[in-house]
């Protein structure tokens, strides 16, 4: 088990790291460079010894020094390959750290993994909350790079899960958050998935391992057929008996040609479903057989309770361990590696069958292990979802994990703040719902934050239904349906006005409402799309309807107006406010909450101080 490092200082952690990371790369790099110039010296004396050799007098002496020049040459050969994986390593554990300091500051929006390709129309709140895409949360918590583990953190993000399932995920995240050192060799593994680095501006997404999967799941091509299995076994024994037979006891070519002949047509006959074997596998091999080092940190990984226990049975099979099958899954193909050598290959193909051995030999391992791929890849995408969740709290300190209400449909929550703005300028406030039914209807000027504090709101809920920590110093809510309307986006192609979409959006809201969801509605300047009177006809009717139907929510808006709700309604709704400071004609924003309704606006003052001479009074 990795022991737990600092995280008082995060930022200051990954520096040091990637300091060191990056001196033991320019160490490695001046020794990889030594030698391959003492292999290139040591095969140089090989080749000018051994050709002395055949010509001068003194060749015991000769031969010796070039055997001697061969030796040396192998053991460089193999401790410089040694040499070159550590630099490897090293390389990618920079990287890992470097990308861990990005995470920290804004650059995180540099980040390659944005999740953009996971991206979903329609729904209720994806858009609204920069979950996934440029600037997301996603882009700030992902330290997966596998497609598995990639797919597994978006799907956390975009869908609630079971209160049982987020507590589970909760105890896993604690116990992964203090292991810096397993989870940076996990991602700095997963990098060599594709080859990419998190910094690297060649970036190219992970390797989809699904026709892998579908060769894995899928019936075998050769083993099935009882004739294959036994001709293979049969026929290269047979000709090359009858072959060694002919050459001693003088028989005609004639008794070995027979059967070698029916053994080169066996071998064509089925070197399309070798082939369609070799091609499945090795089409994502190099990314397949590279997921051994991950299932081997996942195996040495211990968890706390069932959750723990869940995840390891995943890696089990007839008592072989994952990563160990996947040892031998590589040992098989490697029999396939003899197709590269042009010169060998036909002959011995033809000899021995080797296609089909080596095809037999790997549908072997299909039938033990193929239905249990899929499960080994699950594991190392929850992982890796599990992993960027106890990054954010290593991260940041502060992040409590919330407290889930199972009854009614409270949202309680102290030093409430926004995940992707940086520790030093994030401002917390406090707020509270205290019931089903219930809403904030948060007033302010232009500038104020009134749409950071809503976003604010529902990635703390994101977070916290994922089963992650929160920005906040404490946060009790129920298990809400999040819903929202905040950015609509028209479309021409479609025909669909600003303000029709959101309309679709608003009665999405109102819909999830009715199905009797405990619904957490967020909505930002409702239906400014129209006019003035139309406009809070319209609001204050959604509004009420939604509380009617016991949902949720926060609503902002910079129209007075609909603060004056009807006096039924008015006792469920809290009024707040954010507003700017004027000092020596400078406007500034605390993005404090404060109690009742905003006064005044600052538009006109933000026109004048932009050069724009409106006059401040009609």
């Amino acid at each position: 088990m990795a022991h737990a490092e600092d995280s008082s200082q995060p930022q200051e952690t990954y520096a040091q790291r990637a300091e060191r990371y990056r001196q033991l790369v320019a160490t490695l790099e001046a020794r990889s460079s030594l030698i391959s110039n003492l292999r290139g010296l040591a095969f140089g004396v090989f080749v000018v010894a051994a050709g002395f050799a055949l010509f001068r007098a003194e060749r015991p002496l000769l031969f010796g020094l070039s055997a001697l020049a061969a030796l040396a040459f192998a053991v460089l050969l193999v401790f410089h390959a040694r040499v070159l994986r550590r630099e490897d390593t090293a390389r990618r554990l920079l990287a890992v750290n470097e990308a861990a300091v990005k995470r920290l500051t804004e650059a995180f929006r540099d980040l390659p993994d944005d999740g953009a390709t996971f991206s979903v129309e329609n729904h209720a709140y994806l858009d609204d909350l920069d979950i996934l895409g440029k600037g997301s949360l996603f882009q700030k918590l992902c330290v997966a790079h596998t497609r598995f583990g990639q797919q597994t953190l978006a799907r956390w993000l975009l869908a609630a899960a079971e209160p049982e399932v987020i507590w589970e995920r909760q105890e896993l995240v604690r116990a992964l958050a203090p292991r810096l050192l397993a989870r940076q060799q996990l991602e700095a593994e997963s990098l060599t998935l594709a080859g990419n680095r998190p910094t690297h501006s060649a970036y190219k997404p992970p390797i989809d391992p699904g026709p892998f999967l579908d060769w894995a799941e899928g019936p075998t091509q050769l083993l099935n057929q009882s004739v294959v299995v036994w001709a293979a076994s049969l026929l290269p024994g047979l000709t090359l008996t009858l072959l060694v037979l002919s050459r001693i006891l003088g028989w005609p070519a004639i008794v070995w040609l027979i059967p070698g002949v029916i053994q080169a047509v066996f071998m064509a006959f089925h070197a399309g479903a070798a082939n369609q074997v070799f091609g499945a596998v090795s089409s994502t091999e190099g990314a397949f057989v590279r997921y051994a080092g991950m299932l081997q940190i996942l195996e040495n990984l211990e968890f706390p309770g069932k959750s723990g226990e869940r995840l390891k049975e995943k890696l089990t099979c007839g008592g072989k361990s994952a990563a160990a099958a996947m040892q031998s899954f590589r040992s098989r193909l490697g029999w396939f590696d003899l197709k590269h050598n042009g010169l060998v290959y036909p002959f011995v193909n033809v000899a021995l069958l080797w296609d089909v051995h080596s095809t037999l030999a790997l549908e072997r391992w299909q039938l033990q292990f193929g239905r249990r791929v899929r499960g080994w890849f699950e594991a190392i995408g929850e992982l890796e979802a599990l992993s960027s969740l106890a990054g954010l709290l290593y991260d940041e300190p502060g992040f409590v994990f919330p407290t889930l209400l199972t009854e009614g449909a409270g949202f309680h929550a102290e030093g409430l703040g926004h995940p992707l703005i940086t520790r030093e300028k994030r401002v917390e406030n406090d707020l509270e719902l205290s019931e089903s039914g219930t809403a904030l209807l948060v007033t302010g000027s232009n500038m104020s934050g009134k749409s950071t504090l809503l976003r604010s709101m529902g990635l703390a809920t994101v977070l916290a239904l994922s089963g992650g920590p929160v920005c906040a110093r404490q946060l009790r809510m129920a298990c809400f349906s999040l819903h929202t309307s905040m950015r609509v986006r028209d479309s021409l192609q479609s025909g669909v006005s600003h303000f029709y979409a959101e309309l679709r959006k608003l009665k999405s809201v109102l819909d999830a409402a009715q199905n009797k969801q405990r619904v957490l509605f967020l909505l930002d300047e409702i239906l400014h799309g129209t006019n003035s009177n139309e406009r809070q006809l319209g609001a204050r009717w959604i509004i009420s309807e939604l509380l009617r139907l016991k949902a949720t929510g926060a609503v902002s808006t910079h129209d007075l107006e609909l603060c004056q709700l009807p006096a039924d309604q008015m006792g469920r709704v809290k009024l707040v406010h954010l507003r700017e400071n004027v000092e020596n004609g400078q406007m500034t924003f605390d993005f404090k909450l404060r109690e009742g309704p905003v006064t005044e606006g600052n538009a006109l003052r933000l026109m004048r101080s932009l050069g724009l001479d409106v006059p401040l009074v009609s």
